[in-house]
């Protein structure tokens, strides 16, 4: 009974390590040459799909983590990453203190799509809470 189990935890411990750190190989080859030319030298941390078919890659690329989309037919949709609020532009914290005095700013993420680049800021007041997407410049993102 020993040996079966000292024989099971290794191969547990063979499968888990066989795709550790090999993410490249679950991703369509579209997908990875993508993320080879816009992020060079980026690892790959971990691949999902969605049940809509979204694919979502986490890279490391130049010290910060980044989910980037990418849609049924293996085109990017987009690639987001967390910013923190100390780096955040001016432009982006005096707009939102301009429009939303007394709230302060629980959580910032950076989005970069085809047509455009923002900020998606969570802002919190006590129990209230409201989302707004703001251009590096400060200005209202539709």
């Amino acid at each position: 009974m020993k040996t079966i189990l000292s024989l099971t935890a290794a191969l547990v411990l063979l499968i888990a390590c066989d795709h550790y750190g090999n993410y490249a190989s679950l991703l369509n080859p579209t997908v990875a040459e993508f993320i080879q030319n816009e992020y060079p030298g980026a690892s790959i941390r971990s691949v999902e799909y969605d049940d809509n078919g979204l694919c979502e890659v986490e890279i490391k690329h130049e010290s910060i983590v980044k989910d980037v989309y990418f849609d049924v037919e293996h085109c990017w949709v987009y690639t987001t990453w967390d910013v923190r609020n100390i780096k955040l532009p001016s432009a982006v914290k005096d707009a939102v203190a301009a429009k939303y005095p007394g709230f302060w700013i629980d959580d910032a993420d950076f989005i970069v799509r085809a047509d455009k680049s923002y900020y998606k800021i969570d802002l919190e007041r006590g129990e209230m809470e409201h989302t707004v997407y703001v251009s590096q410049n400060g200005e209202p993102v539709n």
